[in-house]
């Protein structure tokens, strides 16, 4: 439970918004100016996708833990202090000439963002209630669903611009106006906020997790330059099964686990979550590989690539305003199937254009893919995000999320991972070829999930009718 706090004013939600874009937008800002980044620095695909990857691992691992230190000192001050350290870092990404120093600057901007980030949902939640709190969670949600591809559009344009000849930096520099804007401004306007009952840190939780997450990373990433890193992978049960241990054993001791298995136990949390992982990875994954083929490949410049993903953003925002109503007529499973349907399409079109065009391709044609993948995407997510938290109660809604998200943004990192690995070992037999492996693989994912959900449709359907042709049998006995 909360304490009765100020009520967040309207200028107060559009400044957490704000913060709410920057580290959204900075997963895929950098996916349009990989080609000039690699470049610049000195590295090829392995450097590009740590670049994505680390940041997003970061974002993942830590947010639980940003969540947490908000209620205990104070929600808008971790919130500053996020924005504060993520300009910092900003500066350390824009004036790297070392890959070295840009993953160092890439990873204290996952670790920023996670402090930041968790703290606007627990702030609209503290201090709006009945249709204000229902259009701010509105909010939320379609901007994370509609930044990254917003993202892929800006990065576009600023680094095109070349602003004071900075050429990618400046996609980095222009964090910092706007921190300090939020910074600054929001010292007055966003309310203050803590939790009653101060949660303790699941410290052994959040490093158990990190190391999981790495045992896959790290192979998938890096395997394929040294063989013997994908030793690490069998290494990913021993930590998985005992993170699944631990955390049973912390949350029946009262403690405040990071993952909280309890919320995990009915078959519509399992679906969602299962829903949601397939959902992150394949979209990041989509965005990344075909950023990279378009720049590599067909010779985008930045300004072309960024606009190329603007109709996904487009049939994104309008996939976000009719989900809700699809979702109402068919339900969440029937509703992410249709995304699924959509996404796949998606997929497939790409392919199948680059096969088609080749160097002639243009961006329309290459929109229709983007379209549908936009159209399909927002679907799929608003369905899974719903199926995992349908039946968590209101008290545990903070650990649901915080878990979610936490397991969203740590499969954002692996999908870029899968991707761009798979895009790196076989672009030996061409670009064209590489970028039609990565995608099917995108394509089977979803469509082997959708699968699973489609059983799960027909089997409690089986089980209405089998109830119903029960009932007469019953009533005639009596």
């Amino acid at each position: 439970m909360n304490s009765i706090h100020k009520p967040l004013s309207l200028f107060g939600l559009l400044l957490l918004v704000a913060g709410q874009l920057l580290p959204q937008i900075d997963f895929s800002v950098v996916n349009v100016a990989l080609k000039l980044m690699g470049q610049t620095l000195h590295t090829a695909e392995t450097g590009l996708i740590l670049i994505v990857a680390l940041y997003a691992l970061c974002f993942s691992t830590l947010i639980a833990t940003g969540a947490r230190l908000g209620d205990r000192y104070g929600r808008k001050r971790i919130f500053l202090l996020g924005i504060l350290g993520f300009s910092f870092a900003s500066v350390i990404c824009g004036a790297s000439h070392h890959i070295l120093a840009m993953l160092a600057g890439r990873a204290l901007q996952g670790l920023f963002a996670a402090l930041l980030t968790p703290q606007i949902l627990s702030t609209i939640h503290a201090t709006l209630s009945g249709e204000r709190h229902s259009r701010a969670v509105s909010i939320y949600i379609s901007v994370a669903g509609l930044s990254v591809a917003f993202g892929q559009m800006m990065g576009g344009w600023i680094v095109s611009a070349n602003l004071f000849n900075l050429s990618w930096r400046t996609a980095f520099f222009i964090n910092i106006p706007i921190c300090l804007i939020i910074l600054f401004v929001g010292y007055f306007f966003i309310p203050e906020t803590k939790a009653d009952i101060k949660p303790k840190m699941d410290i052994p939780g959040i490093f158990l997790f990190a190391g999981a997450m790495l045992c896959l990373l790290i192979p998938i990433t890096l395997g394929h330059h040294w063989p013997v890193l994908f030793l690490l992978l069998p290494c990913l049960i021993p930590f998985s099964v005992y993170l699944i241990r631990y955390e049973k054993r912390l949350e029946k001791q009262g403690g405040n686990p990071l993952i909280p298995p309890s919320l995990f136990m009915t078959n519509n949390a399992r679906t969602g979550l299962l829903t949601e992982i397939a959902v992150t990875l394949t979209y990041s994954g989509y965005l990344f590989v075909t950023a990279v083929y378009l720049q590599k490949a067909l010779n985008f410049t930045p300004l072309q690539s960024g606009n190329t993903f603007m109709y996904l953003g487009i049939t994104g925002f309008i996939g976000s305003l009719l989900s809700e109503r699809v979702s109402q007529r068919w339900g969440d499973r029937r509703t992410f199937i249709l995304g699924a349907i959509a996404t796949s399409l998606g997929f497939l079109t790409t392919i199948g254009l680059f096969w088609i065009c080749k160097q002639t391709i243009t961006i329309p044609y290459i929109m229709i893919g983007t379209g549908l993948i936009g159209l399909g995407n927002l679907f799929m997510l608003n369905s899974a995000f719903k199926l995992t938290l349908s039946n968590v109660n209101k008290h545990h809604a903070s650990e649901a999320s915080g878990a979610l998200v936490t397991v969203q943004q740590g499969f954002f990192a692996l999908g870029t991972a899968l991707t761009g690995t798979i895009y790196s070992i076989m672009s030996s037999y061409g670009h064209l070829i590489a970028v039609t492996t990565a995608i099917s693989v995108l394509v089977i994912i979803v469509f082997s999930v959708a699968i699973i959900v489609l059983r799960q449709i027909l089997r409690e359907k089986k089980q209405k009718i089998q109830i119903n042709s029960d009932i007469p049998c019953t009533e005639n006995i009596h």
